[in-house]
């Protein structure tokens, strides 16, 4: 698991790529063209290795299981979160099995179904026909009010025994000052 600040690898690749050394004639260089929009913060979530593996994490059945989180230092009312993510899962049950993935924002200690921010349903087939699937995530937070540390956690609730979390999974949140 990888928290990065986005400023921090920006200001890297910048010092890496950019053969003016004048900070100001730079920074009005690199930001010619682009929206209004300010990316304030961005911060990630991989697994370890991110690659596919059989059987990694089991999912228990009829329970919100947390498997990837993201943490924002301060957000403030009117900004944007937009929140992306792919997640591998592998069904090995004998019927065809139904997944919630469900986003919550905050740090619960008990995720309550419908206190969530996004929620879709996967469908995946059973064990040998299209059993192994990669899922995707896109969802945009407005945020009400001034916040600090904000956490954003995927969970994953099968309905069936023998479905696994198998991998790449990636969940990205960017902060966006819209103004």
């Amino acid at each position: 698991m990888s928290n990065r600040s986005y400023r921090d690898e920006e200001l890297r690749e910048i010092n890496k790529h950019c053969w003016c050394h004048d900070r100001c004639e730079c920074q009005v260089r690199h930001n010619k063209g682009r929206s209004q929009s300010n990316i304030k913060d961005f911060k990630y979530y991989t697994l370890d290795p991110n690659v596919s593996v059989d059987n990694r994490l089991a999912l228990p059945i009829n329970v919100q299981t947390p498997v990837a989180s993201v943490e924002l230092g301060r957000i403030r009312r009117g900004d944007l979160v937009s929140l992306n993510g792919v997640f591998g899962l592998d069904n090995d049950a004998a019927g065809v099995a139904t997944v919630i993935m469900r986003v919550h924002k905050g740090a619960p200690s008990v995720f309550i179904p419908g206190q969530e921010i996004y929620r879709a349903v996967i469908e995946i087939d059973v064990e040998g026909s299209d059993d192994q699937v990669i899922e995707p995530l896109a969802h945009v937070d407005t945020v009400g009010e001034n916040a600090k540390n904000v956490t954003y956690t995927v969970t994953m609730e099968p309905d069936e025994n023998f479905v696994f979390l198998n991998g790449p999974v990636t969940f990205t949140a960017t902060l966006v000052d819209p103004s």
